[in-house]
């Protein structure tokens, strides 16, 4: 049952990052510039707060790789697709 929790939990994890990485991608495309980018990192920063709290799962480790990368690269996806609407 402990596999099952796990999983719960990375699927919490992915699902709150995707979601703010997709509103960013949008505020990206209409800010542009380093305001955009600041604006990425603190809700990439607030994400992770956010996730570890509900979560109950610390490390850096973990939180990279179940939510850093993900940011990251539906962040790039979502600003490419509105930048080019």
């Amino acid at each position: 049952m402990d596999i099952m929790n796990e999983l719960k939990q990375s699927r919490i994890s992915l699902g709150i990052h995707v979601i703010a990485a997709a509103a960013v991608g949008w505020i990206s495309s209409v800010l542009g510039g380093w305001l955009a980018g600041m604006t990425g990192l603190a809700v990439l920063m607030g994400c992770g707060y956010f996730s570890e709290k509900i979560t109950k799962k610390k490390g850096m480790k973990w939180w990279i790789a179940n939510g850093l990368f993900v940011y990251l690269m539906f962040w790039l996806i979502s600003w490419t697709v509105f930048i080019n609407i």
